[in-house]
């Protein structure tokens, strides 16, 4: 397994100092792997998503801190979170079209490993609404469950997902 020695942390800190370098280092380092997740949810919208993004990277870096989890996670979770704010403004996924499946990743991670030994159902429950923003009603619909099994599996496997990484 790859060990980063990024420090995100440390150039989150330096963001919120206003250094450019920092941002620019920050920009350079993730960009690539930001646009991969963003075209894997939005298409060819990704490169406005990773725009708006970094956009809030910098103007709020000072509000990070690490009591509310790692650096990283803090700049993916903003990611996310404006990547289903644009799901919500366009049109809704048609229940019935296939989704486009997400690029596989470039290492084995305790979380890759831990999601290939998931079951097709909620490893599948898990990609649509991570990615593509589904909640539990468009997964049941879509997965041809009821919304109760669908919940219940998707906690269990994110239960089972937070003891493999922690492990």
């Amino acid at each position: 397994m790859t060990v980063s020695v990024f420090d995100y942390e440390g150039e989150l800190s330096a963001c919120a100092a206003g250094d450019r370098t920092a941002f620019e280092a920050l920009y350079a380092h993730e960009a690539p792997a930001m646009l991969a997740l963003g075209r894997a949810m939005l298409g060819e919208r990704a490169e406005d998503l990773v725009h708006e993004t970094f956009v809030l990277i910098w103007r709020n870096a000072a509000g990070y801190s690490p009591a509310i989890g790692t650096a990283r996670a803090w700049i993916y979770s903003i990611l996310r979170y404006r990547a289903l704010a644009h799901l919500r403004q366009g049109p809704r996924p048609d229940p019935a079209r296939p989704l486009p499946e997400p690029a596989k990743p470039r290492a084995h991670t305790r979380l890759t490993e831990a999601l290939d030994r998931l079951p097709e159902g909620p490893r599948a429950a898990l990609r649509l609404a991570y990615l593509h923003g589904l909640d539990y009603p468009q997964l049941a619909a879509r997965l041809g469950g009821t919304e109760d099994a669908v919940r219940t599996e998707t906690r269990r496997a994110l239960a089972q997902l937070d003891q493999a990484i922690l492990a």
